[in-house]
Order: structure tokens, then sequence, then C-alpha cells
């Protein structure tokens, strides 16, 4: 949030100032009478002066500073078998987690990847497009997304159910990872918010979402978010009977999101197997490839943009571009897919116009193509700068461009599939 955007003032005659733009939307968005609750120096509490009966009165309230500090406020709802509803906000994420003798009976969230449709897809139960059927056929008849996946025989009671289960548990660990937000708990809650009623241990769900923060710091050493492709080393070891079905699925071009999706496996599930195949050697785990012609070509362009600028920085610019011109005239294959491209001044190439390009040139996999053409032809420029710059620098040079180039090249040629 921006500087000051929530800041309030309150002035000597006592009158409320909303200073920042979202402040002044918070309380316009409250307009009427509040009662001024009793509270310390620094904190302000205002509650509606007008509350019917049976409305949900406000039990507990406060900061959350820290991931996992969510957790203490949870124990002792399910210690005290309270009934309510506990709703956690960061930013403009509000999640709602529903209460009853020790049970949580459900999950809201506004947050869309959280949502129903998301879970099911996430599981590999619906497709994309099944999801967007879904909505639309829903759209303004207020029928709720599962009971138009039944209807449209996209998944059947029997599968829904448990899906629905998993959603709550989702949401709940999401909540209680909350670093910095806000929380507050209502002593009681609306029964048409839950849609349906599940009986979820709320002690089971508080270990187990402490546990998955606790792994979770360790998974993110080797695998640093569900983008990241693991895939398979020559060990000769046989992976442990768990890990089986995960070591599989892990050909170097599925990443964790979509192996999940594949074996029916959340990303937590995904990442901790992969975690352990990693630390017994039978994965290698890297950062997504670039993919399409043009994002290819925009992770090369910043290599040949600091090689040039190397040898321009040298008076050896002239020398650089001679010898590329050669080489890609010998090459065969570059002029043509330079056409039109370049090289510019810089020695950048054109991305749209080698995507063009491509497209009549290259066989069944354009991309892993492009990419070796490309991986050849800074190889050679950097060949030729390492012959027109002092060795200092051509060592530099080297070691800068090879970590630019490291996200894009092949999977089975980074040094870690090589050594052990």
């Amino acid at each position: 949030m921006p500087e000051r955007d929530d800041l309030v003032r309150v002035d000597l005659t006592g009158t409320l100032h909303p200073v920042g733009k979202s402040a002044s939307q918070e309380l316009r968005a409250r307009a009427g009478e509040w009662r001024l609750e009793r509270g310390p120096p620094g904190s302000i509490l205002l509650g509606r002066a007008a509350r019917g009966e049976g409305e949900p009165v406000l039990k507990l309230a406060g900061k959350i500073r820290t991931p996992g500090a969510l957790c203490d406020i949870v124990a002792m709802i399910a210690q005290c078998s309270w009934k309510g509803e506990l709703i956690a906000i960061e930013d403009n994420k509000v999640r709602s987690v529903y209460f009853e003798s020790g049970s949580v009976l459900g999950a809201n969230t506004n947050v869309p990847d959280e949502r129903l449709g998301e879970t099911l897809y996430r599981f590999g139960v619906v497709t994309r497009e099944q999801i967007d059927s879904v909505v639309k056929s829903s759209a303004g008849s207020g029928r709720r997304f599962g009971e138009a996946a039944i209807e449209l025989d996209y998944v059947t009671p029997e599968r829904l159910y448990p899906m629905m289960a998993r959603q709550v548990e989702e949401v709940f660990y999401a909540a209680v990872q909350i670093g910095d937000g806000t929380f507050y708990f209502y002593d009681r809650f609306d029964e048409a918010l839950l849609g349906r009623r599940h009986n979820l241990n709320a002690s089971m769900l508080l270990m187990e979402g402490a546990r998955r923060m606790d792994e979770m710091r360790f998974f993110r050493e080797r695998v640093p978010n569900e983008h990241y492709i693991p895939a398979p080393r020559e060990t000769g070891k046989k992976p442990p009977d768990e890990l089986v079905k995960v070591l599989a699925e892990c050909d170097g071009k599925q990443n964790i999101s979509q192996i999940g999706r594949r074996l029916g496996l959340l990303e937590f599930e995904v990442t901790r197997a992969v975690f352990q195949l990693a630390s017994g050697g039978f994965v290698v785990v890297a950062a997504p490839r670039a993919q399409g012609p043009q994002a290819i070509m925009e992770g090369f362009n910043p290599a040949l943009i600091e090689i040039h600028a190397s040898c321009d920085a040298s008076g050896k610019g002239a020398e650089l571009r001679d010898g590329l011109s050669r080489f890609a005239t010998g090459g065969g294959v570059y002029d043509p897919l330079f056409q039109g491209a370049g090289p510019l001044s810089d020695g950048t190439l054109k991305p749209e116009r080698v995507e063009r390009n491509l497209a009549a040139l290259a066989g069944d996999d354009p991309d892993a193509w492009l990419t070796q053409l490309m991986l050849d032809y800074i190889g050679f420029a950097l060949f030729q700068a390492g012959s027109l710059l002092p060795r200092d620098a051509e060592a530099r040079l080297s070691a800068s461009v090879g970590d630019r180039l490291q996200p894009l090249r092949p999977l089975e040629s980074s040094p870690l599939t090589r050594g052990a």
C-alpha cells in the first residue's frame, strides 16, 4: 500500500478526516452512525451504533506481523471450542474460516486461485475449458460453481465433495501463513455462507499448516516455485516407493504445477516429493525455460549487448562484428534466420522478425532449434571476443554471459546434471 494511503487524521474537535485515498474509500463504504468502543490510547475501535439482535459480536482482533502468528489465535479458538468466523485480511485478499466445537466447518475466499474451480483444476478434475463453461453456465443463475459443474456432467457429487473439503483446507493454510495483515474473530456467522458443512479437526489442520510452513522453508532452497522443472538423473539407484510416481513424471518438460495436475496432487505435495528426489540425486531442478521465439530472443539479446559493449569499449567492436558476420554467412542458416532482424548496432536481433523467419525454417521443435542456434552464435561471439580483449576482461565477460544464458540452456546440458 502506498505511503499514507491508509492514513486517517482526528482533529482537535474530534472530527475524523481520511487523508489517504484508501482510507477515504473505506470510510465512504461505511457511511452511517458508529459507536466508539473504549480502548487504549494507541487504538480506536468503532462498532455499528444500531446493532440488531443476533448480529455477530467482535470477540478478537489484531495485527498479523509474521507468518504463522495466526496459529496462536486458531489454537485458542479450537481449544475453547468457540463458534464463530475468523476473517484474515492481507492487502485486498480476504479469507473467512468458520469454526464450531473445535472443528472447521468451511471457508470462503476472494482470492481467484483459491476458489473451487481452481482447486478442481489443480487436481486434474476439470479442464480450463470446462471451468469457463461452468462459469458461463452459472452466470446470473444463482447456482454455485459445484452445482453447475455437476449439472454439466463435468464432475460427480462423490468426486466433488472431497474436493470441496480440500479447498477449505487450502484456504485455511493460506490464512495461517499470512505474514502482514489483520484478523477479526466474530462470535457467530451466517449459516448461508457455508454452502456445505465439513467437520475438519482444527487442531489437526493447525499442525499440518505449521508443518507445511516449516518444511517449505527448506524445500524452497531447491524448488523456488511451482514453475521450476525437474529432470531425471541416472543414478543406478532405486527410488523410494512413495516417490516412484512423481519421478516418472519428471521428464525435464513439465513443471511442478503440471506434475501436480497430472497426478492429482497439490503444489506442496509435489514440491516435497521433488525436494526428496533432488536430495537423493534422482532429479535436477532448473528454472523454467523461455517459451516461444520472441521470449527466447529477449533472453539472448542482453548477452549480445554485453559482448558488443565490451568489445566497443576496447576499440575492437568492428573486428567482432566482422567475425560474427563471416560466421553467420558460413553457417548457412543464420542469414535466412536473421533476414530483416539485424544484427542492430548493439548486436541485438528483432525478436518479432526472427519469429517470422523461424516459421519457414524450423522443424518439429522450433524453440529447441532456435535455442541451439543462438547458443552456437553467442558461443562464437565469446570466442571472438576472447581473442580481442585482455585476459581479465575476457574472463569477466565469459562469467557474466554464462550467468545470463544459464536459464536458456537445455536442461540436460546444465552443469547440475553433469556432475555428481
